[in-house]
C-alpha cells in the first residue's frame, strides 16, 4: 500500500499581511495564525498520522505543534524543508520588488512553465534548485522513517512548486493559503511520489 503524506503550509504572521518576502527569515504566526493552525487539529482528527515533520523555521514549526495538540505525534526538525531561499527579496513587500526588478522577472520567479525553472533573483534559489532540495527531503524522509500516515508542515511557494513537479499537466497555478493541505502519495516499490488534485 501507498503511504500517505499530507503536505501543509503554515499558519499566517504579519509578514504575510504585509506582502513582505519571508524565505528564510524567521517570522513567528500571528494571533490569526495560531487560529488557522488549530482548524488543523479538526483535520488530523479525521485523517490520523504517525507522525509529522517539519521545517525548522518557527512558523512552520508553530504550526506543526499546534495542529498537533491532540494526537500527540513525535515531530522531527528538518531544515531541507524551509521556505525557497528569496535572496535579495528577503524583507522586501511585493510592490518594492515588482518597481525594483520589473513585472517580467516577477512573472518568471513565480512561473510554473518548466522553462523558467533555472531563474533566479540574486541570492536567490532557483525552482529547479529547491524542487531538488525538498524532494530529496521527503525521499529521505519516506527510506529512513516507518509509518503509514505523515504530515509536513512547510511553506506556500516551495510546496507549490513541488507539487506542480508531480503534476506538469497542471497548467493553473495551485492555490496555497495558510493552512492548506495538500495529499501525496509514495509508492516504495517505484520510489515515486503521486499528486491527485482535483480543480
Amino acid at each position: 500500500m501507498p503511504r500517505i503524506i499530507h503536505i501543509f503550509r503554515h499558519g499566517q504572521t504579519d509578514w504575510n499581511n504585509l506582502r513582505r518576502m519571508q524565505g528564510h527569515t524567521d517570522i513567528p504566526l500571528n494571533e490569526e495564525g495560531r487560529k488557522q493552525a488549530q482548524s488543523l487539529q479538526t483535520f488530523f482528527s479525521e485523517n490520523p498520522i504517525d507522525v509529522i515533520f517539519s521545517s525548522d523555521l518557527v512558523r512552520a514549526q508553530e504550526t506543526a505543534h499546534i495542529a498537533n495538540a491532540h494526537l500527540e505525534c513525535p515531530v522531527h526538525l528538518l531544515t531541507e524543508l524551509r521556505e525557497v531561499s528569496l535572496g535579495v527579496l528577503e524583507g522586501m513587500v511585493q510592490d518594492d520588488v515588482h518597481s525594483q526588478f520589473g513585472m517580467e522577472a516577477w512573472q518568471k520567479w513565480t512561473s510554473i512553465d518548466p522553462e523558467n525553472l533555472d531563474f533566479h533573483f540574486p541570492s536567490a534559489e532557483s525552482a529547479r534548485e529547491a524542487i531538488a532540495r525538498f524532494d530529496s527531503a521527503l525521499r529521505k524522509i519516506c527510506k529512513e522513517h516507518v509509518f503509514k500516515n505523515a504530515a509536513i508542515s512547510t511553506h506556500g511557494f516551495v510546496m507549490r512548486r513541488f507539487l506542480h513537479m508531480l503534476r506538469p499537466d497542471l497548467t493553473e497555478i495551485l492555490p496555497t493559503p495558510n493552512c492548506v493541505v495538500y495529499t501525496v502519495l509514495w509508492d516504495e516499490k517505484s520510489e515515486k511520489f503521486s499528486f491527485y488534485f482535483n480543480s
